[in-house]
């Protein structure tokens, strides 16, 4: 009956530690969020919720190889985390590591083949791959399963631009100008006008 009661206390700290986290985080309060998420994983190890959020707190603050960490910690639970696995690929395309983008982001759609952001981070590897035929695709697919975000269009533009096909990277351009994507309104004045 101890080890319950004591199992059930250290439970509450950390759900409290986790929850007054989760607050932190919202607010972008990014430093005191992984304090209080650092507290709660000494009581829950495990809790992979807690891990990718520290992780994300971390890659907000520009501390990069804790959040690589942090990721990494998830998908030894985890290893189905997209979250984690979509952190990784965002990563490697900071990094310059296209080949590794590509394949976190193809082993997020073998999981979930409805993430956008995953065929968007996907048409992000293929471009700086220069593999546009791929890249347009991907993108296409991005704006099929999300059409408000404005960032697929916006690079489905800039590899129509690349293609020399700039009827479609105009109206790409003007599409995620619609979704008031700010570099997108910049290259459309200077481009298609």
């Amino acid at each position: 009956m101890k080890k319950f009661i004591l199992a059930f206390l250290l439970f509450s700290c950390a759900s409290e530690e986790s929850r007054l986290a989760d607050s932190y985080y919202q607010n972008k309060n990014y430093r005191k969020a992984i304090e209080y998420y650092s507290e709660s994983l000494k009581l829950n190890p495990n809790d992979t919720k807690s891990l990718y959020r520290r992780g994300r707190s971390y890659e907000e603050i520009s501390e990069y190889k804790k959040a690589l960490s942090d990721y990494n910690k998830v998908l030894s639970i985890d290893k189905d985390n997209v979250n984690a696995i979509l952190s990784l690929a965002i990563n490697s395309l900071r990094e310059k590591k296209y080949l590794d983008a590509e394949l976190y982001s193809k082993k997020a759609i073998k999981i979930n083949p409805d993430l956008h952001n995953a065929y968007y981070l996907l048409g992000r590897s293929q471009q700086y791959q220069g593999l546009f035929p791929e890249a347009v695709k991907s993108f296409k697919t991005s704006v099929s399963l999300n059409s408000d975000f404005s960032e697929s269009y916006y690079y489905l533009g800039l590899v129509y631009l690349k293609l020399k096909n700039d009827q479609n990277a105009c109206k790409n351009f003007s599409i995620a100008s619609s979704l008031n994507n700010l570099e997108a309104k910049k290259i459309e004045k200077k481009y298609c006008y």
